[in-house]
């Protein structure tokens, strides 16, 4: 007789061709479905939008041109800061500073030299071999961190505008992406973010940062015709309004004034190969929150723009602003145009302030404010007469405080002694006169609507307590309206 086999053998017997056939199923499933997305499987793979590898290609063989052009003498020294006295009444054309940094002439020529290499390339451009790189219109912000807040605010008022612009936010390294900003969020704004370091990767013997980075945002950028803005820089009205007239559409071009004087060292001129002073320069220096640029005009210009920017703080900033104040990119876009000899626009209207007064009368200024370049060309004309002609404002520079909603509710500046609220562009009345609108109101409005989306998800404000709730107090005392609604 044969021994009955026992429950156990019978149950692992059964288990283990349970198993057996589950791998058979799994493995015929795979097969069928090997080239379909399974989550389950991978998990989302979380990436910054790929750089176009015609823009590398381009980038990878001037990269090789501008480091043949590196300077080649030790960092400039400002060892006597030049002052803007004078910047008030400073209204005309550009005159050569009295400031010099005296530098030595062996100096001069090696710079000039090193400056040449690229200069000489530069003017025998190419513009077909650059055909098809870039295409379309559109806004590129540089953010991340910190700086990441005040771009949404800035893209948001962009969107308030009507503008329709497609918008590329570039962030210096992959340390600062952050993927439900970037792939969840900013996707609703028609926003993408793109990465500078991976750009430069592969034969850049440079790295980058701070001021550097404006100029390869603009230059990286798949778009054609670019509005560069700050982070801290918002519209007031649509900028489709500049693209399609003059001056931009002659000059490819639009640019800027900041408060001060120029202070750029005249030798500036001499070290790229310029045999005067340049001429109808505005006096006052140029304030790069906003830049409206063709590369199609200007491609050659944005270039040697990077090139200053690169080399910008052992070199190119100290020569350009010799320590004053705003010393940094700014110059570097207008310069590289005059070096260049190409077109260019800078609005002459003088740059306006909002802000409000303290407990002691003392005026403390928060933004300022730029006007419309077309409604200047037109005055330039002469057709109309010029006290009739209304220069509106077009973009607002909120640089102190940035429109940072996790900062400015702890900012003391929002609150009086006394501790009551206060606006810090000034009363209502004032920036419907000047702005044409309660900007304020207007700017809160989108930094609440969408800080309280992000509250939580934003590393700047993780260790912020209740940044929304506190500043839904603030609109409370503010901005609430007199039959208690809030506006939106």
């Amino acid at each position: 007789m044969f021994a009955r086999p026992s429950y156990r053998f019978t149950f692992l017997l059964l288990a283990t061709l349970t198993i057996l056939s589950f791998i058979t199923l799994l493995e015929s499933w795979l097969k069928t479905y090997t080239n379909q997305k399974i989550s389950i499987i991978s998990p989302p793979v979380h990436e910054p939008s790929p750089p176009p590898k015609a823009i590398r290609a381009f980038w990878a063989e001037w990269a090789d041109t501008l480091e043949k052009a590196r300077p080649k003498i030790d960092k400039i020294e400002v060892h006597k800061v030049a002052t803007t006295d004078g910047s008030d009444q400073a209204n005309g054309d550009r005159v050569p500073s009295p400031f010099s940094l005296e530098m030595a002439t062996k100096d001069v020529e090696s710079m000039q030299k090193s400056q040449k290499v690229l200069l000489d390339r530069l003017k025998n451009f190419d513009k077909e071999k650059t055909k098809g790189i870039f295409s379309g219109t559109g806004v590129v912000t540089v953010a991340g961190g910190e700086y990441f807040a005040p771009a949404i605010t800035s893209i948001r008022m962009l969107r308030k505008t009507g503008s329709k612009l497609p918008v590329h936010v570039f962030l210096q390294s992959r340390a600062e992406y952050e993927y439900e900003v970037c792939e969840d969020y900013l996707p609703t704004l028609d926003a993408q973010c793109f990465v500078l370091e991976d750009f430069l990767r592969d034969r850049t013997p440079f790295s980058v940062t701070h001021y550097q980075l404006k100029a390869l945002a603009i230059l990286f950028s798949p778009f054609e015709t670019i509005l560069y803005l700050d982070s801290d820089c918002m519209p007031l009205r649509n900028p489709s309004e500049l693209l399609s007239t003059e001056p931009f559409a002659s000059t490819g071009l639009l640019a800027w004034p900041d408060y001060w004087i120029s202070t750029e060292d005249p030798v500036f001129y001499t070290i790229a190969g310029m045999a005067s002073f340049p001429k109808h320069v505005p006096a006052r220096a140029t304030e790069a929150g906003q830049l409206l640029i063709s590369k199609d005009k200007h491609l050659p210009s944005l270039l040697l723009a990077a090139y200053y920017n690169i080399f910008g703080p052992k070199y190119f900033y100290p020569i350009l602003s010799q320590g004053a104040a705003g010393e940094g990119d700014k110059e570097t876009f207008v310069a590289a145009a005059i070096v260049l000899g190409k077109p260019y626009f800078r609005v002459r209207h003088r740059v306006g302030t909002v802000g409000y007064h303290d407990e002691e009368g003392v005026f403390k200024g928060g933004a300022m404010v730029q006007h419309h370049a077309g409604d200047e060309y037109t005055a330039s004309l002469g057709s109309t007469p010029e006290n009739q002609t209304t220069i509106r404002p077009f973009f607002l520079h909120a640089n102190m405080p940035k429109m940072n909603l996790g900062h400015l509710v702890d900012e003391p500046g929002l609150t009086a002694q006394s501790g009551v609220r206060r606006r810090i562009w000034g009363p209502k009345k004032s920036q419907e006169e000047q702005l044409g609108l309660d900007f304020e109101r207007a700017v809160w409005h989108e930094m609440i609507d969408a800080g309280c989306a992000l509250q939580g998800v934003l590393r700047d404000w993780q260790k912020r307590d209740r940044v929304c709730e506190r500043a839904r107090e603030h609109w409370d005392h503010l901005f609430r309206k007199k039959d208690g609604t809030r506006e939106g």
